[in-house]
């Protein structure tokens, strides 16, 4: 027996050997599998939530009806950001500004995480600023700060104008009527308050303003309508050197009113226009035709040549900014016989002015007449016909306004153009219409023919001043 239990010992346990070996074995594979797959699914998670971990998302209301604030802010330590943006009742609005916040946050989240230096800290900052226009409009400014940990950071800009009541979001070409000399006329005036900027003058790019200010749609869709001016907006580094941070052109409403769509226009104040004097020469028929607001590039040479079919004569009340900008089209008027005439250089509304500013309006505007031209203008109109006593008596050259208003900048409609002539036609008539839309121009053919048709003579304003007495 003993022998026996010395034969089996040895066998027995190497068995219980092995079998504690391979329980201990199996064990120890489970829970290493456990582990590592709980591993892999916490990484998997933070990689596919990055941008929401350690985030929070709430909703306020704020200061102006039917807009809410929601701000989302996460504290990763390598990439935080903080980004707020405006919610309103409409759906189509709020997936457009969603769809930018999704895009910069992506973005952001993307590029931090094929930078090589790990370490690096970013950083993502989206604020927005609120200009109620009217009633029922909206422009929001949302500012983006974005640092991806390297030397620099980018600032850059991007724009909503919303009609709360609607809904409608309403770009650059609704705003300026799809009318491209409008868009014409509102860059060169962009590009010159930049240049004419004192906080810009030594870190503007001249290339790459004269690029971003070309005439185009895609250069002026950062734009808001605020209180008395229309604002345009350009990314840091875009026209300027990182000094100069994110350049804004500001453009005057009481400047480019005639320009815009007639709901987002101001209201002017204005004069009557003049009554119709008794004729002078009863057997001669004169009108005065005068076009404001140019040179147009365009538009003027256009209705030079009508006036040439006709061999009719006219008066130009050109601005100072735009004669700054086309002294050749200045030069070319005068040298087909019509008259120049002085329209400020801003077209303010000079009633709402102090005396040095109009005297400032007239002056820089008949020193830029007489450079391009190089004769003085003989006749000035104020703009929108705004105009008193004490601003006529500043003014050295005679202050003329019209007597028959065709109302060109406000209908834009060729068609209209003659019948507004007709119904208000007399004798010795000054003839109100504008060389910088081109319906105006489309138009001015037919109102020429019939004129003549009608036996009158085409005489400039100073020619018919006399009748007029």
């Amino acid at each position: 027996m003993q022998e026996r239990r010395k034969r089996r010992g040895p066998m027995i346990d190497f068995l219980l050997i092995g079998l504690i070996i391979t329980l201990t074995s199996i064990i120890l594979v489970i829970i290493l599998s456990k582990d590592d797959f709980k591993f892999q699914k916490i990484s998997a998670s933070k990689d596919s939530n990055s941008d929401s971990l350690n985030s929070s998302l709430s909703t306020e209301s704020s200061a102006f009806p039917g807009i809410r604030i929601v701000t989302d802010v996460s504290n990763d330590k390598r990439t935080p950001f903080a980004i707020h943006y405006p919610q309103t009742e409409n759906k189509v609005f709020n997936d457009a500004v969603i769809k930018y916040i999704t895009d910069s946050k992506e973005n952001y989240l993307s590029e931090m995480k094929k930078n090589d230096t790990k370490s690096a800290m970013g950083e993502l900052n989206i604020s927005f600023e609120t200009f109620p226009y009217h009633k029922q409009y909206y422009s929001f400014v949302l500012t983006k700060m974005q640092y991806l940990g390297g030397a620099n950071h980018e600032v850059s800009t991007k724009t909503f104008f919303f009609n709360n009541e609607t809904g409608e979001q309403i770009d650059i070409k609704t705003l300026l009527q799809n009318d491209e000399n409008n868009l014409s006329t509102i860059a060169a005036h962009v590009r010159k308050d930049l240049q004419q900027n004192p906080q810009l003058k030594d870190e503007l790019n001249k290339d790459e303003l004269l690029s971003a200010t070309e005439p185009k749609w895609a250069n002026f869709e950062r734009f808001a309508l605020v209180d008395d001016a229309l604002l345009f907006y350009f990314d840091e580094y875009e026209i300027a050197n990182g000094a100069a941070g994110a350049p804004i052109g500001k453009l005057p409403l009481s400047l480019i009113n005639p320009l815009l769509a007639s709901d987002f226009q101001i209201e002017m104040e204005t004069m009557e226009p003049t009554e119709p004097a008794t004729p002078g020469d009863p057997n001669v028929k004169r009108i005065a035709l005068t076009f404001d607001d140019g040179p147009h590039p365009i538009v003027t040479e256009q209705i030079l040549d009508i006036l040439d079919k006709y061999h009719a004569k006219a008066t130009f009340f050109m601005l100072g900014s735009r004669v700054q900008y086309y002294p050749d089209i200045a030069r070319d008027v005068l040298a087909r016989g019509h008259e120049v005439g002085n329209h400020t250089w801003n077209h303010p509304v000079l009633t709402k002015l102090p005396s040095e500013q109009v005297l400032k309006e007239y002056s820089s505007t008949a020193a830029e007449i007489e450079l391009a031209i190089n004769q003085g203008a003989t006749v000035f109109r104020p703009p929108y016909g705004a105009t008193n006593k004490n601003i006529n008596a500043q003014i050295p050259i005679p202050v003329v306004l019209w007597s028959i208003d065709t109302m060109d900048w406000k209908h834009r409609n060729a068609q209209q153009l003659l019948p507004y002539v007709k119904n208000n036609l007399h004798n010795n008539a000054i003839v109100l219409m504008h060389d910088i839309h081109q319906s105006t121009a489309d138009g001015l053919d037919a109102v020429l023919a019939y004129l003549q048709e009608q036996g009158y003579e085409f005489v400039t304003v100073s020619e018919i001043l006399p009748y007029r007495q």
